[in-house]
């Protein structure tokens, strides 16, 4: 006879409702969407446990992808809280199906892998739009391509402008189409890489576009707590950039920027709020009268890369 397994017992493990209830909720947090409709059907107290799981989902991400041989497959692929669906109208049909159980959605996260993405971005996030049950406190947006903005973004700010408190990150054409003075947050992403014609990060006309958007955004009466500002090169703590930070009420800022002289050769006072200052880039940074121009800074921090490498 064996000796006994002093770890095995003999008995079946039960879990009492609120264990199963707990369970099945970190399950459905942590598993793509598919196998969790699909674990419905296996008995009525798992089902129950699921579309309880379900009603508790706060956070959905979309997101739009290649196919690694777009030649055979010049479609996009369309994954929706981790799982790929088998086309447009299936991913459809599954924020559907989420948005019908679930309480409350206040965070969404989108992911843009491709270009000219409008055709599929824009009828996904329009359920987004009138859902008395969405209510955005976080946007989140990650985009592959430069050049590209989508109004559908932007009406998605508007739509949630009274809620939201962290958006990133977005382009100056989507904030300029969508900031009011209802919005206001505490952290806000910006870029302009929307505004890149042709590939050249560096032509004047960016720079004058770049200068205009943020002349007009900071007319829109929003504000934002901390701003991430992202560029090639060009922001200055001077004209447009300047009033966009002191209308938007900005105590902290990191700015990422490959190359250029970020702050000028001055000691009058720039912005009196901030309190918090980052530079990540290959910038020029003169030091000299930062007790002057931020007169309450307590936190600057220069990280020295090369951003073209580390986005290669």
């Amino acid at each position: 006879m064996p000796p006994e397994d002093p770890f095995y017992y003999n008995n079946k493990v039960q879990l009492d409702v609120d264990s199963l209830f707990e369970v099945f909720d970190h399950y459905v947090k942590m598993s793509p969407i598919h196998q969790t409709v699909a674990l419905r059907s296996t008995n009525w107290q798992i089902r129950k446990a699921i579309d309880y799981a379900l009603f508790k989902i706060k956070s959905l991400s979309v997101e739009l992808k290649w196919h690694e041989n777009r030649v055979a497959n010049p479609e996009p692929q369309v994954v929706i809280q981790g799982s790929l669906m088998r086309s447009l109208e299936k991913a459809l049909e599954c924020l559907d199906f989420v948005l019908d159980n679930a309480r409350i959605i206040t965070e969404l996260s989108i992911n843009i892998g491709i270009n000219n993405a409008s055709k599929y971005l824009n009828p996904l996030l329009e359920k987004f739009l009138t859902r008395e049950n969405v209510a955005l406190e976080t946007l989140r947006i990650r985009r592959r391509y430069v050049g590209e903005s989508y109004p559908i973004i932007a009406d998605l700010i508007y739509e949630h402008s009274e809620t939201l408190r962290v958006v990133g990150k977005i382009g100056l054409t989507e904030a300029v189409e969508s900031f009011t003075e209802k919005l206001h947050l505490d952290r806000l992403s910006l870029m302009n890489f929307d505004l890149v014609e042709d590939g050249d990060m560096e032509s004047s006309l960016l720079q004058d576009k770049t200068r205009y958007y943020m002349h007009k955004l900071s007319d829109t009466g929003a504000t934002f707590e901390h701003l991430s500002y992202t560029t090639f090169a060009g922001f200055e703590f001077a004209r447009s950039q300047l009033r966009l930070l002191q209308s938007g009420e900005v105590k902290s800022m990191r700015l990422t920027m490959q190359k250029g002289s970020p702050i000028p050769f001055t000691d009058r006072i720039l912005l009196n709020n901030l309190e918090r200052l980052e530079f990540i880039g290959e910038m020029d940074i003169n030091c000299h009268h930062f007790s002057k121009q931020f007169p309450h800074l307590n936190h600057f921090d220069i990280d020295r890369q090369n951003l073209a490498c580390a986005s290669g």
